[in-house]
């Protein structure tokens, strides 16, 4: 299953996908079909945050994004 939503006239931010580990390609499919059948007239489709993990790093690099967003830490003490 994939959950998104607009947050403005341009662009979806796509909150969670979830599938099947052991289905190969089923998280590519997920993200393929939702876009497609769902946000296509949309200019930018947010993935949201990697935090940090490798894997979904490499999973949003692999769409080829227009841009990444600059990402700041505030520590307050």
């Amino acid at each position: 299953f994939a959950l998104g939503e607009p947050i403005n006239c341009d662009t979806v931010i796509i909150h969670a996908e979830k599938a099947n580990r052991d289905i190969p390609g089923a998280y590519a499919a997920i993200n393929s079909f939702f876009v497609r059948d769902y946000w296509q007239d949309y200019k930018f489709i947010n993935r949201a945050d990697d935090m940090g993990m490798p894997g979904l790093r490499k999973a949003k690099l692999s769409w080829h994004p227009h841009h990444m967003e600059k990402k700041y830490h505030l520590h307050l003490k």
